[in-house]
């Protein structure tokens, strides 16, 4: 490796440079190396930026709200409003125009979610099991809407990705996805209008999940 100060080549694990006696950083970790972290760690992460950026998540919420039941252009709406979750957890600032300025991630987005539900509705048919089979589509599935949105991955890569991830990490995505879902459902419970309380919150948990495996890669056929 090479020294950051001085540019020469310095033995790999070396603490400081013998050159110019510069303090050598730590290398980084290899992309998509799980970490150490715990969910309560994440969930603190999560309520830490809810709790900090409440007025201005509820206004961002409101405003997805209120144009993301129109069909087909949610797509763009839904890419947009996660991007924006997605800048606030890496330093940013939230934007509500941010939900409309995702159109160049439409098309990856609409196929994940025509696939997405399609894959519900089917489930849903499922004797005596449909419900259960719905759970486990909602759990190995959400994850891949993530590199879609952030990335801009295609749909089958996507499905791949988020199916290989949940496989390695079970436990870690099903808290994520579970409590997530329940922080909605709660949100809804409460004249609907909770929902732009409580959805940003479950959506900020599911993102410090992503954030961690983001970087693993694509499982091929």
């Amino acid at each position: 490796m090479k020294c950051q100060a001085c540019g020469k080549e310095v033995t790999e694990g070396s603490t400081s440079c013998p050159f110019c006696f510069q303090q050598m950083s730590a290398p980084a970790p290899i992309s998509g190396v799980q970490t150490n972290e715990d969910f309560g760690a994440l969930f603190n992460r999560a309520a830490t930026l809810w709790k900090d950026n409440l007025g201005d998540l509820v206004l961002f919420s409101l405003v997805f709200i209120l144009v993301g039941w129109i069909p087909i252009v949610n797509a763009a709406f839904f890419a947009g409003y996660t991007r924006g979750l997605l800048s606030l957890t890496r330093g940013g600032k939230l934007k509500n125009s941010d939900i409309f300025s995702a159109w160049d991630f439409f098309g990856n987005t609409l196929g994940y979610g025509i696939i997405f539900i399609a894959t519900m509705i089917v489930a849903g048919f499922v004797p005596f099991f449909g419900h259960l089979v719905q759970l486990i589509v909602i759990i190995f599935g959400t994850p891949g809407f993530y590199p879609v949105i952030d990335r801009n991955m295609n749909a089958i890569d996507a499905i791949r990705w988020s199916i290989a991830t949940v496989q390695r990490h079970f436990a870690p995505w099903v808290l994520a996805v579970l409590v997530s879902g329940i922080l909605g459902s709660l949100g809804m419970l409460v004249f609907f209008v909770g929902i732009i309380v409580t959805l940003p919150f479950g959506t900020l948990l599911v993102i410090q999940q992503y954030e961690i495996y983001k970087n693993e890669p694509v499982a091929r056929a």
